[in-house]
């Protein structure tokens, strides 16, 4: 029997477990994505006020769970009401649909061989880690796939060490110019002792010549005294004495000047010696520092050339995978890249866990699904269980037998990439460019799918299947390869194997099936 669960989305508190009064139309399921299932309910009905005094129906604020029989068919989130008259109209996104548009703004994460699923697991966590986030949705599965490298590490540690002897050095060649200064300031002190004593040395040689000719003055006098005591005239003899005196006094007047400057210019020696000695150990001191500059600057030069090194490895490997919350990277978009790249699937499971519904993401590698191809398994052919004309569709504006691929980094520096395949038909180019791929291998792998994809340009969108003996519903299910078969007009006989992407249950009994070419598909390993 079929009933309706409703929760609370905030708290996942029930509101009911046997819900009336909802028409179902469709219930979407999507690989790899977030299905949807369309619900209309009486206008009087979508009025509903719950419990908690919040309606019942709220955007983005309740969970719809449909069961049947003990086995849910779809569990999602009211994210779009439409009040159309009478009738109101619901869609009911999976909840996984939370995860996209929800960016990741936790700290930095640098993962290094590490499983996606891991990755996966990481992400669902944080977009549920905030008040009135927690849907309980868990993450089931593994890969033996490893994505990222150290090399992001060695470049982070790499770059500290450089940092590190840039600081190192600037704080000794800090040192080093203050030395300078002080030992140009002590020259500068000496240049001005030597231009004192300079002026010392002009004084004591002038002084010397007036002390020699005081010694002449008094020579001449003692001559003139002699003179006079020949005359034997007391007033001539008196006065000579008084001149010799006088000169006498002149004599040790000029002696006590050049004793005078004679000291002071050996004390500005003295001085000028302390000086230059003080020159002398300021130039030892610079000498020394001028050497440990050395030393730093060849040891960060070194520490250049390995950060650089480092730099380029993390361009050639692509680096550790990065999450930051600077870039505002969309959670559900990563788990969209992560699934392409690894490959794996991702599909929705829901179960109860004693009386609450519940649901987890199932990671499947490298694809989940198998190829029916068995006497046992379900067929597709047109006109028996496909309901509606074939209609293939072609564009050889797609098709394409080289690709070249240009991926992160800029000009000769990025990461470049060119496979081709020689079919008989002219070389025709396709360009990839995405600024994600960050390796050369995951630049191939991208590009080997999009090569196998452009060169079937034939490919039917979508398939009607009835509920036949040939096709019961469960016998089928996302991720499975089937042999399309049929007639179509202006090509005639068609069949080619597709990869169930969509299923989409009617009521009238009847399964849209969404389809892409199994050969677009590139897996890790072989296809069961």
């Amino acid at each position: 029997m079929q009933r309706v669960i409703i929760q609370r989305a905030s708290t996942r508190e029930v509101l009911t477990y046997d819900f009336r009064g909802l028409s179902f139309s469709t219930v979407t399921r999507e690989l790899s994505a977030v299905g949807t299932m369309p619900v209309s309910v009486k206008a009087a009905q979508g009025k509903s006020i719950a419990s908690d005094g919040r309606p019942l129906f709220d955007e983005w604020g309740t969970i719809i769970t449909l069961d049947d029989d003990g086995q849910i068919r779809f569990r999602g989130l009211v994210t779009e009401l439409e009040y159309a008259g009478p009738e109101w109209k619901l869609t009911v996104s999976a909840l996984p649909t939370v995860l996209y548009g929800c960016p990741y703004d936790d700290a930095p994460y640098y993962g290094a061989e590490v499983d996606p699923a891991s990755i996966v697991r990481k992400l669902v966590a944080h977009a549920q880690s905030f008040p009135d986030s927690d849907l309980g949705i868990t993450v089931v599965g593994s890969t033996p796939v490893k994505v990222g490298s150290f090399s992001t590490q060695r470049r982070i540690e790499a770059e500290a060490y450089y940092d590190e002897k840039v600081r190192d050095y600037k704080a000794e060649n800090k040192t080093l110019q203050a030395l300078r200064k002080v030992v140009a300031a002590t020259r500068k002190t000496a240049a001005s002792q030597r231009s004192t004593r300079a002026g010392s040395s002009k004084d004591l040689s002038a002084a010397k010549k007036d002390l020699t000719a005081a010694k002449r003055a008094q020579t001449a006098a003692e001559s003139a005294l002699k003179a006079a005591q020949k005359t034997k005239d007391s007033a001539k003899i008196a006065a000579a004495q008084a001149a010799l005196t006088a000169a006498k006094a002149g004599v040790t007047s000029a002696a006590g000047t050049v004793k005078a400057r004679q000291d002071a210019l050996d004390g500005r020696d003295d001085t000028l010696t302390a000086t230059n000695a003080r020159i002398k150990t300021q130039q030892a001191a610079v000498d020394a520092q001028a050497a440990i500059v050395k030393t730093m600057k060849e040891r960060k030069d070194k520490a250049s050339e390995l950060k650089s090194a480092a730099q380029q490895a993390e361009s050639e490997d692509g680096g550790a995978y990065a999450l930051e919350a600077w870039e505002a990277q969309d959670c559900g978009r990563l788990i969209d890249d992560l699934a392409k790249d690894a490959p794996f699937d991702w599909v929705e499971e829901h179960y109860w866990s004693g009386d609450l519904p519940q649901t987890r993401i199932r990671i499947a590698y490298p694809r989940t699904g198998r190829r029916l191809s068995g006497d046992s398994d379900p067929t597709f052919q047109q006109g028996v269980n496909i309901t509606v004309q074939l209609q293939p569709t072609t564009s050889g504006g797609d098709f394409a037998n080289t690709v070249f691929g240009i991926g992160a980094g800029e000009g000769a520096g990025s990461v470049r990439r060119l496979i081709s395949k020689r079919d008989g038909r002219v070389r025709r180019v396709a360009t990839l460019q995405s600024k994600d791929i960050k390796s050369k291998q995951e630049m191939v792998t991208r590009l080997q799918a999009e090569l196998v994809a452009r060169q079937q340009t034939l490919a039917v969108d979508s398939i009607t299947v009835a509920n036949h003996p040939n096709s019961p519903r469960g016998t089928y299910g996302l991720g499975d390869d089937i042999y399309v078969q049929g007639r179509v007009p202006h090509y005639g006989e068609f069949g080619l194997w597709h990869r169930i992407v969509g299923l989409t249950e009617k009521t009238d009994g009847t399964t849209e099936v969404s389809l892409q070419l199994t050969d677009s598909f590139t897996y890790g390993a072989g296809v069961d």
